[in-house]
């Protein structure tokens, strides 16, 4: 009953880039920014306060290191973070797994238990019985850039369809992270059927 649906209008190149980005990282940080930007100064303090209004990313405490976006005089260093609004924006449904930010990494998570359980299963036995999901090894994107990598090509509908991403997220994901990030040369083609194939051309070995 969760789909993931986007809650905000259509995002910009920039933004796409920025979101991307820091969907990908494990903390959700938007520091640093991509280098491949072409918003720089006031530009881009402008995007990122759009992105702010939108409640598509956050300030919050940095910690262990993580680039700070500006200081202040009683929360101090403060970073800033995609949200869930952020995350859906780009059509990624994190409901289960969120991404943990910096200030809920440094809280333990703990089960809700009647009682405190005394440790009866050794560790063995979580390693000998296989969970039922799937660690998140792979990642949406990382998911999109095998599939992309196949000689028959993929299309959009292919990729909205295995990941439940808009279109629009789908085309931004080409041009921002695909061809101006990863430099990767994406080539399109029509098909007999009529339908637009995307895939990775092989990098020519001189």
């Amino acid at each position: 009953m969760s789909r993931a649906q986007p809650t905000t209008a259509k995002l910009s190149d920039t933004q796409l880039v920025i979101l991307s980005t820091a969907a990908k990282r494990d903390d959700g940080s938007l520091l640093p920014f991509p280098e491949t930007l072409t918003a720089k100064g006031a530009a881009l303090t402008k995007v990122v306060e759009n992105l702010s209004k939108r409640k598509l990313v956050e300030e919050k405490q940095t910690l262990n290191g993580t680039p700070e976006w500006r200081r202040d005089e009683e929360r101090g260093a403060l970073g800033l973070f995609i949200t869930k609004s952020g995350l859906l924006a780009l059509g990624i449904n994190e409901t289960e797994e969120t991404k943990p930010s910096n200030v809920a990494a440094s809280k333990p998570r703990q089960r809700k238990t009647s009682a405190a359980k005394p440790r009866s299963k050794p560790q063995k036995a979580s390693a000998a019985k296989p969970k039922g999901r799937a660690a998140p090894s792979q990642s949406k994107q990382d998911l999109v850039l095998q599939m992309l990598r196949r000689q028959s090509g993929v299309t959009i509908k292919d990729i909205i369809a295995k990941t439940g991403w808009q279109a629009h997220s789908v085309r931004g994901f080409f041009s921002g992270l695909v061809r101006k990030k990863l430099k990767l040369p994406l080539v399109s083609d029509v098909g007999k059927d009529g339908m637009r194939r995307y895939h990775i051309a092989p990098r020519s070995s001189c």
